[in-house]
C-alpha cells in the first residue's frame, strides 16, 4: 500500500502537468501598456519560467504563476507562441505551454464629411466597422444636422469596442453659411 501511495503521489505532478491548456490566442487591445497571464499554481516546490516574445516584455511575476506583460511596443497582428511557461516540479520534471497572442486594432472611417451649408438637411452618418457610437455638435444618434450645428468648424468622433478594447478616430466637418441677403431693390 504504501509504494501504491508512493507511487500516486510520484505521478500526480506529472498528471497535473499534462493538464495544461489554454484557449489561443489572447486578444490584447493595441497599444496596451499592460496584460495580466496566469496558470494555475501546482503548489511548493514548483518553478515557473516565463517568456514572452518580443516586443512584448515580461514587467512582473517572473519565477511566479502569474505575469505581467506590457505589449503597447507590439505592431497589430498574430503572435505566435507569444506567451509560453516552463514549469519544473519538486522532482525535476518539466512541462511547458503556450500561448498565441493577438493584437487587436480597429481603425474606424466616417463617412460623410462635407462640406455643408447651413440649411442642409440631417444626413446619415455611416462608419467601418459599424456598430460604435457618433458624438459631437450637431450629431443626433447617427445624424449630423448641419442646422443644429451652425455655420463653423466641429469635430465628429465615433467611438468602437470589440473585445474589450475601445477604439476611437475624429472628423472635422465644416458648416458653411448660407449668404446674408438684403431685399431686391427696384430702380
Amino acid at each position: 500500500m504504501k509504494k501504491l501511495i508512493f507511487l500516486l503521489l510520484l505521478l500526480a505532478p506529472a498528471f497535473a502537468m499534462a493538464q495544461m491548456t489554454t484557449t489561443n490566442p489572447d486578444t490584447v487591445c493595441y497599444q496596451t501598456p499592460g496584460s495580466i497571464y496566469a496558470i494555475q499554481s501546482l503548489g511548493v516546490g514548483y518553478t515557473y519560467t516565463w517568456s514572452a516574445t518580443a516586443p512584448g516584455v515580461i514587467v512582473s511575476g517572473q519565477g511566479t504563476p502569474t505575469i505581467g506583460v506590457d505589449w503597447s511596443a507590439a505592431a497589430p497582428g498574430l503572435i505566435p507562441n507569444g506567451i509560453s511557461v516552463l514549469v519544473t516540479s519538486p522532482f525535476g520534471c518539466t512541462n511547458s505551454v503556450l500561448l498565441d497572442v493577438f493584437i487587436l486594432n480597429v481603425i474606424p472611417v466616417i463617412t460623410p464629411i462635407g462640406p455643408y451649408c447651413e440649411t442642409d438637411p440631417c444626413v446619415n452618418l455611416t462608419a467601418v466597422p459599424s456598430g460604435g457610437v457618433f458624438s459631437g455638435i450637431g450629431v443626433i444618434g447617427n445624424q449630423f444636422c448641419p442646422g443644429t450645428a451652425g455655420a463653423g468648424t466641429f469635430t465628429i468622433t465615433y467611438t468602437y469596442t470589440i473585445n474589450g478594447c475601445t477604439f476611437s478616430t475624429t472628423t472635422l466637418v465644416t458648416v458653411n453659411p448660407i449668404p446674408v441677403l438684403t431685399p431686391i431693390s427696384h430702380n
